[in-house]
C-alpha cells in the first residue's frame, strides 16, 4: 500500500468541525480535485483469512438505507461494489489484527472504552450529501465535534492496552459513511459528474447511542463483521 493510500482523505481538515458547509465543502472539493480513482480492493490489500478488530458506529435506520439504496442504484454502472444495506458503518478506529490482540487485551480495551463512553451523551448526525475519496463513494457526515470526542476517548482507552499498535491519531480521523467501493482504476471525471447529480438528495438524520467493537473480515468484495461488544453512550 502506498503512502498516499495511507494518508487521510481529505488530507486537510475542514475549517470548522461543527459547521456543515465547511465539512461538506471540504469533502467535495477534495473529491473533485482527484484526476484518477483507484481499485479499492488493490489499494487496500487484505490477506486470505485475515480478520481485524475495529471500533464501528453501525446504522440500521430505514430512511438512511433508502437513501443509500437510491444512490447505489443510480451509480450501478460506475464500477462500484455497493456496501450491503445491512453493513452500513462509520469506522472509528482500527484496533489491530485478531491474531495480534490477546483475549485479555481485548477485554481490557472494552472495559476501558465502556467507562469512557459512560461520560458521552447520545448525539445526532446528519448523513449527506454524497461525495467520494480515492477509492470509494461515501457520504459526508456532520457535525464532527461529538465524533472527534468519541474517537479521542476510544483511542486513549485502546492505547492503554495496545501500546505497541499504530493507532490512528484523532487528527487523522475523517468521519464518513461509505456507499460503495470503486472496483477498477478509472478517470475521476465521469463518476464525479454522476455523484454531483445526487448531492441535492435530502440528508438522513440519525441518532448515535452506541459504538460497536467488531471482528471484521473481507468476503469477496464485501466487508462483513460480527459484534464482539456493544458499548452504549451515557452508560
Amino acid at each position: 500500500m502506498s503512502a498516499t493510500s495511507k494518508s487521510p482523505f481529505p488530507l486537510l481538515q475542514p475549517a470548522s468541525t461543527f459547521e456543515a458547509d465547511a465539512i461538506t465543502g471540504n469533502d467535495w472539493s477534495a473529491f473533485c480535485n482527484l484526476p484518477t480513482l483507484h481499485d479499492h480492493w488493490t489499494m487496500k490489500p487484505w490477506s486470505p483469512g485475515q480478520a481485524g478488530y475495529y471500533w464501528y458506529i453501525t446504522f440500521d435506520d430505514r430512511r438512511l438505507r433508502d437513501l443509500v439504496a437510491q444512490c447505489q442504484a443510480t451509480l450501478a454502472h460506475d464500477g462500484i461494489d455497493p456496501v450491503p444495506l445491512d453493513g452500513l458503518h462509520l469506522t472509528l478506529l482500527n484496533v489491530g489484527k485478531v491474531d495480534k490482540v490477546s483475549a485479555d487485551q481485548l477485554s481490557g480495551v472494552v472495559t476501558a472504552v465502556r467507562a469512557s463512553m459512560a461520560e458521552v451523551k447520545p448525539f445526532d448526525l446528519s448523513v449527506g450529501p454524497l461525495a467520494g475519496s480515492r477509492s470509494a463513494v461515501r457520504f459526508s457526515v456532520t457535525p464532527w465535534d461529538a465524533l472527534l470526542d468519541v474517537h479521542q476517548r476510544v483511542r486513549e482507552a485502546t492505547a492503554a492496552y495496545q501500546p505497541s499498535s499504530r493507532l490512528a491519531q484523532t487528527s487523522e480521523f475523517r468521519p464518513h459513511l461509505g456507499v460503495g467501493y470503486i472496483n477498477r482504476t478509472q478517470g475521476a471525471a465521469p463518476l464525479i459528474e454522476d455523484v454531483a447529480a445526487l448531492r441535492d438528495l435530502p440528508a438522513a438524520e440519525v441518532r448515535i447511542d452506541a459504538i460497536h467493537l467488531v471482528e471484521l473480515r473481507r468476503h469477496g468484495r464485501q466487508y462483513r463483521w460480527d459484534d464482539r461488544a456493544v458499548v452504549a453512550l451515557g452508560g
